[in-house]
């Protein structure tokens, strides 16, 4: 695939090209011939097409191109794969990116003993729960909040959403007395 696409490089089909590069697995020289031809179509396709185990430097520029053509939602993914977490929580919240229940996860720091960090952690994920509370995924934002220890917005999350079996099973596992008086209330 690859030679055929070398094949209609040098006879000028260059989209025919880009083409076969990205399905033969060359995804950075399908990139640079695309951009340099400026086959905005074809860099939008390979864009969708990255996966976490691609080149950096074509999810780089995947990104680049993402963010101007304002695809946010799939840059935001990109972002993630790469591991700019901070960057990727920054553009999902400037933009309104809905943060489906996946990517809200790993867009969640992971557990740290030390306490700066520890601190950090808890301000990100009390950030991503408010963005997917303001998106209207109250569980998703209930999840979160209790990952952050703040199991009193956790139950005000499940209100809004008026799941009774959730409300029932949060309050039982949370064992507070101000989440069992605001689950009683609800009931």
């Amino acid at each position: 695939m690859i030679q055929s696409a070398h094949y209609f490089e040098m006879k000028g089909k260059v989209d025919k090209a880009v083409q076969l590069y990205s399905r033969g697995g060359n995804q950075k020289k399908a990139m640079n011939l695309a951009m340099k031809h400026n086959l905005t179509d074809l860099i939008e396709n390979i864009s969708s097409e990255v996966q976490d185990g691609d080149d950096p430097e074509v999810l780089k520029k995947s990104i680049h191109f993402l963010m101007q053509n304002q695809q946010y939602a799939k840059a935001v993914e990109i972002m993630i794969s790469l591991g700019n977490l901070d960057q990727a929580l920054q553009i999902a919240e400037t933009h309104n990116v809905i943060l489906k229940e996946e990517m809200a996860l790993k867009l969640c720091p992971p557990t740290n003993n030390d306490p700066n960090k520890r601190v950090q952690r808890i301000e990100t994920l009390k950030k991503i729960a408010k963005m997917v509370k303001k998106q209207g995924d109250f569980r998703l934002g209930a999840k979160i909040y209790t990952m952050a220890n703040e199991k009193m917005k956790g139950i005000k999350c499940l209100l809004k959403s008026g799941d009774v079996k959730a409300v029932i099973g949060f309050a039982q596992t949370a064992r507070e007395a101000e989440v069992f008086i605001l689950a009683g209330n609800f009931l």
